[in-house]
């Protein structure tokens, strides 16, 4: 089971740590690293700023992740096609002011595994 809309704007937080996770409509049955990557692509979204975060924080979100549960070696030879492609989900049809084809670029160049 995983939220479905893991993002800023559905993580309430205080000065140091999350206090809670809301707006679970699309929860459903889906594989973590899917989860995952969806959310390292939009998780500095929010209903007023719908730009790109730069790969550090994609990164920096799945080294967290592993921490605490570390994916498979097969998770993660899906991490970086599936941030490619939420990625490349978000780009618009004409014009781009956030960003967001930039972003889908800066995944193909990259050559980490986060």
């Amino acid at each position: 089971m995983v939220h479905g809309d893991y993002r800023s704007a559905n993580i309430l937080v205080n000065e140091t740590s999350i206090i809670a996770v809301i707006d679970f409509e699309e929860a459903r049955v889906d594989h973590r690293v899917v989860e995952l990557a969806r959310s390292a692509v939009l998780l500095g979204t929010r209903f007023h700023d719908w730009g790109p975060v730069p790969g550090e924080v994609h990164a920096g979100l799945v080294e967290g992740y592993e921490s605490h549960r570390p994916l498979t070696p097969t998770e993660m030879s899906w991490w970086r096609p599936l941030v490619l492609w939420y990625s490349l989900m978000m780009a618009p049809v004409a014009g781009d002011p956030a960003g967001w084809i930039e972003s889908a670029l800066d995944q193909l160049r990259c050559k980490g595994t986060h």
